[in-house]
């Protein structure tokens, strides 16, 4: 055996007689729960110690609250791609915005909350699968099962966290979503996306200087003839999108778990932002509340302000 092989052979020997003199110490043995993870977060400490830029440094309190801001920083960077990963942002935005839809309505006035797991795609397909609109399963769900048969109840909205666009299938969805609310007399809320106003994103809305001219270009054709049918007046669609979320921070919206501050400068993205058409909703079932209807919701006097 070489010189430095067995040197490296002592120093991990020393490290794990340390390791065992030290799980000793606290009591705990092989069988408990806790054991594997005390024994590799000592571990881990004395790998750190073992460093050279920690060689001779004593240990104290300020050093192991040093150690303890370099793993919160380690995790905070974790986090933040896990939060803001567009698909884990979608899924935190819906859960989100149903939480401030549940939490914003008084169950005790007659008011009850219906959801439905289904995405844009699988929604227009089954109206495309289905002979006709009143043979899809939105129209027996929404009309059948409850406004079309004595003792059902009625639906009053459906509020839809879609983000729609002049897209040829999103414009059937709304032409097809729009009978079964005309029927049902249950008006369909949904979101217009930044699409809708040929963006990537909402920041660049308030530069568009002219709505009006925007919205006669040929790729709004489908859009504009949608809008003089009839069936239309039942489809809504909210803009732009709200703060659903405030950045995780020490002191404004910390955590339990550990010290994470949630970096959102580098991206407005970042933002957990929210479909505008659930606080719509909140409005919606606020009106219905107070007077046992719910179009008072106009004007930030009048129950339109969120």
């Amino acid at each position: 055996m070489s010189t430095s092989a067995a040197q490296e052979k002592g120093a991990a020997s020393g490290e794990y007689s340390i390791l065992d003199s030290i799980i000793a110490e606290t009591r705990l043995t092989p069988d408990d729960e806790a054991y594997d993870i005390a024994k590799r977060g000592v571990s881990a400490f004395i790998e750190e110690l073992l460093k050279p830029q920690n060689n001779g440094e004593p240990v104290k309190k300020a050093m192991v609250d040093r150690m303890i801001a370099e793993i919160d920083a380690k995790l905070s960077r974790q986090m933040d791609e896990i939060l803001h990963h567009p698909d884990f942002q979608a899924l935190e935005s819906s859960w989100r915005g149903l939480q401030l839809l549940v939490d914003r309505t008084n169950f005790r006035e007659n008011i009850k909350i219906e959801i439905l797991n289904v995405s844009k795609e699988d929604l227009l397909d089954d109206f495309e699968d289905s002979p006709e609109v009143m043979q899809s399963g939105l129209y027996k769900h929404i009309y059948t099962a409850e406004y079309g048969q004595f003792g059902g109840q009625p639906v009053g909205a459906i509020i839809a966290n879609y983000y729609m666009s002049p897209s040829s299938p999103d414009v059937k969805l709304m032409q097809y979503v729009s009978s079964v609310a005309c029927m049902s007399h249950a008006p369909f809320i949904a979101a217009a996306g930044p699409k809708f106003f040929g963006l990537e994103s909402f920041t660049g809305l308030p530069d568009l200087k002219d709505l009006k001219d925007h919205f006669e270009g040929p790729q709004f054709a489908k859009w504009q003839s949608f809008r003089t049918s009839e069936d239309s007046r039942y489809v809504g669609l909210t803009v732009p999108r709200f703060l659903l979320r405030n950045p995780y921070d020490p002191e404004e919206n910390p955590v339990k778990s550990f010290v994470y501050k949630e970096t959102v400068a580098n991206s407005h993205e970042h933002y957990l932002w929210g479909n505008t058409a659930y606080a719509f909703g909140t409005k919606l079932t606020d009106s219905f509340a107070k007077f046992r209807w719910c179009p008072n919701i106009i004007g930030p006097q009048s129950g339109g302000a969120v």
